[in-house]
């Protein structure tokens, strides 16, 4: 007999204290009765744990809508545009590997890309804005026994009083929330569902392999051979193949800060780099991650955070560079944050490619002509106004353009791009599969400033 405080599936025998949590059950397990939202969150639940509405921000105006392509995400309106066209991209890597229909092709007139690069030596004409030369061999271990500095982050707004609050602009739809809703903490604690699967290796072999639903590995050795086979890049450089692409879980939120420092993580966890002691299980979880943060602060590092923020422990607010570098530093782990911003002789787009394009080059020899690069640099974690993603590589186009490639926290790997792990099937298309990875001046123009973490 059910306790009258307990709600219960009605289509199942699951049941928990907590109807927000069977009501993500239900969503969950038992989307075919296109039920959402079955039992809905008591007034008095609603008002305690967010103080303002989420579509709305400090001055009155929509700022916020909820992603109407379905995927559980509340955007910027401003963003609204770019949000979906990744989604398209996204829905053209979820094809067959052999499918011929609907190919993309690349623009031979160049159209929508940066022009503004070299076709025959295009790393040059980046070497040629900055005005060096080539780095010297950068240290990938990051290796560094010394006790580390005190950080200095790229600044934060900052009133005539002192340190000011953020708002919805900086910490997203959830700014004055005290304390998420207890299903999603329920769901952040018990993480993406665990699955084995059998798949064949390149010899013909079986092999059982433990998945997570929300994470990836293997994944950049399929994007290098990509890159190899699309006639539309001239030369392509990588890091570390050990870096796990890492996502959202469905419903989960603004969470992408939380999920590229996992995507750091595993780089230092699979390279054994210098502090990857400090992370000796699967984890560590987003709760735990804020818990460290909130450590670094006490700490002293980047502790104007706190203020800034009014905390994060159990919320939704959204973190950035100063967070994710404040959570290193106080474990000893040497990282340098830098901030790109427009020029009046420089985009800040161009900006970013070339500090990028130095960072990949530093490890490569001059003589070295190959086209795609495969090096054991980290990650970089990198952010913009309202988002964070990973860096995982850098590629120049034949017509001179040049793209990020990213792994990008709030979207999925698709199947097809699955089922090219460890299989060496040439796809028919390899700019589809690329497409969702990769980011351009069309998607970069728009933003004045950034922000990396190296």
């Amino acid at each position: 007999m059910t306790d009258n405080n307990t709600a219960s599936c009605p289509f199942c025998p699951f049941t928990d204290s907590d109807a927000d949590f069977v009501s993500q059950h239900i969503e969950f397990c038992h989307p075919e009765t296109g039920v959402a939202g079955f039992l809905e969150e008591t007034p008095q639940e609603s008002t305690a744990q967010n103080s303002a509405p989420l579509s709305v921000d400090e001055d009155g105006a929509d700022k916020y809508v909820d992603c109407p392509h379905g995927c559980g995400e509340t955007i910027e309106t401003a963003e609204l545009s770019s949000h979906l066209d990744l989604h398209v991209a996204e829905d053209m890597a979820l094809d067959d590997i052999g499918a011929t229909s609907a190919r993309s092709t690349p623009d031979a007139h160049g159209h929508g890309y940066d022009e503004s690069f070299d076709d025959e030596d295009p790393l040059d004409m980046l070497e040629s804005h900055k005005g060096g030369k080539r780095g010297m061999q950068r240290d990938s271990t990051r290796a560094n026994t010394a006790k580390p500095p005190r950080p200095h982050s790229p600044p934060r707004t900052i009133s005539a009083d002192g340190i000011k609050k953020l708002g919805r602009s900086e910490l997203g739809p959830h700014a004055h929330e005290k304390k998420m809703p207890s299903w999603l903490k329920k769901m952040l604690e018990k993480g993406g569902n665990i699955s084995k699967q059998t798949q064949i290796t390149s010899d013909g072999k079986f092999t059982r392999r433990e998945t997570v639903e929300n994470e990836t590995d293997h994944l950049i050795p399929v994007l290098a051979r990509l890159c190899e086979q699309d006639k539309s890049v001239q030369r392509a450089f990588f890091c570390s193949p050990k870096v796990r692409h890492i996502c959202k879980m469905r419903r989960e939120g603004g969470f992408c800060g939380y999920r590229n420092i996992q995507m750091m993580v595993s780089w230092l966890k699979k390279s054994g780099g210098f502090g990857h002691e400090h992370f000796p299980n699967k984890g560590p979880t987003i709760l735990e991650l804020q818990d460290m943060i909130e450590s670094a602060w006490d700490m002293g590092f980047n502790s104007s955070g706190r203020v800034e923020t009014g905390g994060i422990k159990d919320t939704r607010k959204f973190i950035g560079t100063p967070e994710a570098q404040a959570l290193f530093m106080s474990l000893g782990i040497p990282c340098e944050a830098r901030s790109l911003s427009e020029r009046s002789d420089l985009r800040a787009c161009d900006a970013l490619y070339i500090d990028v394009a130095e960072y990949f080059r530093s490890v490569c020899s001059p003589e070295d002509e190959t086209k795609v690069v495969q090096t054991d640099l980290p990650p970089i974690y990198f952010q913009h106004q309202g988002h964070s993603m990973t860096i995982v590589g850098f590629e120049i186009r034949d017509n001179g353009s040049a793209n990020l490639l990213v792994f990008d926290p709030m979207f999925k790997t698709s199947p097809a791009m699955e089922r090219l792990i460890g299989a060496f099937v040439k796809p028919s298309d390899p700019t589809r599969l690329l497409k969702a990875y990769r980011r351009g001046t069309p998607y970069l123009q728009k933003y004045k400033i950034f922000e990396l973490l190296k």
